[in-house]
C-alpha cells in the first residue's frame, strides 16, 4: 500500500520546498484510510446488531464478516505509519469511537438506523469493494491541503 500511495505522489509535480516528504504524506493519507475503514466497520457492525435484534441471522452474518474485514483493512493501513502493536491499539480505539458516535447518533435505538445507512452505506461499500479509489481520493485531498499558498495555510 505504501509503495502504491508514494508512487501516486511522486507522479504528481508541486513545490518540495512547500511541501512536508513524501513519508509524511503517505502516512496521513494511509492514517485517513484507516480511519475511513474503521468507521466501516463501525458501521457494519452496528448494521449486524439492528439485524440480529429484527431476526435476520443470514443478512447479519454478511455484515458481521464486513465488519471485519473492514476492521483488517483498517489494520493495514495504520501499520504503514506505526509498529503492529500500536496499529493494533490505534485501530481498536478508532472502531470503539465511532461505535460510540454511530450509537449517540441514532439514541442506541436500532429504527432510527436510517441516519447512519445514509451516511455510510455507499461509501463503505465502495471502500470495500476496492482500496485504490479510497488511497487516490485521499492522496488527492492530502495533496490540496499542501498545495495551497503559504500564506492561506495559517
Amino acid at each position: 500500500m505504501r509503495a502504491f500511495v508514494a508512487t501516486i505522489l511522486a507522479l504528481v509535480s508541486f513545490d518540495m520546498a512547500a511541501q512536508p516528504s513524501i513519508e509524511t504524506m503517505v502516512a496521513e493519507v494511509s492514517d485517513n484510510v484507516a480511519s475511513e475503514y474503521a468507521e466501516c466497520s463501525a458501521f457494519f457492525a452496528i448494521t449486524q446488531g439492528a439485524l440480529l435484534s429484527s431476526g435476520k441471522d443470514a443478512d447479519a452474518a454478511k455484515f458481521k464478516d464486513a465488519s471485519n474485514q473492514a476492521a483488517q483493512f483498517s489494520l493495514l493501513a495504520a501499520k504503514d505509519s506505526r509498529s503492529h502493536e500500536m496499529a493494533t491499539k490505534v485501530t481498536l480505539a478508532r472502531i470503539q469511537m465511532s461505535m460510540k458516535d454511530m450509537q449517540k447518533t441514532i439514541e442506541n435505538n436500532y429504527s432510527n438506523m436510517s441516519l447512519l445507512m445514509t451516511k455510510h452505506l455507499e461509501p463503505c461499500i465502495e471502500a470495500m469493494n476496492g482500496f485504490a479509489p479510497l488511497f487516490q481520493r485521499w492522496t488527492e485531498k492530502i495533496q490540496q491541503k499542501y498545495d495551497k499558498p503559504a500564506d492561506k495555510r495559517k
